[in-house]
């Protein structure tokens, strides 16, 4: 079980523009060790796909973390398969990022991506003490 040492709100200031807070995804290698976010919606952003892409059991020590967006992908793909997707997106979202605010979710299926069991998701957000809107927009294959 995590154990929370402390919180705090960051905003991205001039005097803050050479702190990393956290790595990008996909994790790749940069000038020091990972590549790294120096914007709190840009490491919001990888935060959201982190979640949404990771199945549940996944990780290690906490195998409630994730959102099941894959399974959900072999559902039937009829008009309420983008409810239970965006259900399953507010749900991981409210759950394990409780600093991010949904605005919109943009399900879109073509299909071919019905074919291969794959949908395109766009999420704009918002983060906690900024009301700036922020978008991730990424594939789900199953």
């Amino acid at each position: 079980m995590a154990v929370v040492l402390g919180q705090k709100l960051v905003q991205d200031t001039k005097k803050f523009d050479d702190f990393a807070v956290g790595i990008t995804l996909p994790i790749q290698i940069g000038n020091t060790a990972f590549n790294q976010s120096f914007k709190t919606f840009e490491q919001a952003s990888s935060n959201i796909k982190n979640l949404l892409l990771t199945k549940k059991g996944e990780r290690v020590m906490q195998p409630e973390f994730g959102s099941g967006l894959q399974e959900l992908l072999f559902d039937f793909n009829d008009d309420s398969l983008a409810g239970k997707i965006e259900e399953t997106i507010t749900t991981a979202i409210e759950t394990w990022l409780p600093y991010i605010t949904i605005q919109q979710i943009d399900v879109e299926a073509s299909n071919y991506d019905k074919d291969t069991n794959s949908v395109k998701i766009s999420i704009k957000f918002s983060i906690l003490g900024n009301a700036e809107l922020n978008t991730v927009t990424f594939k789900v294959a199953a």
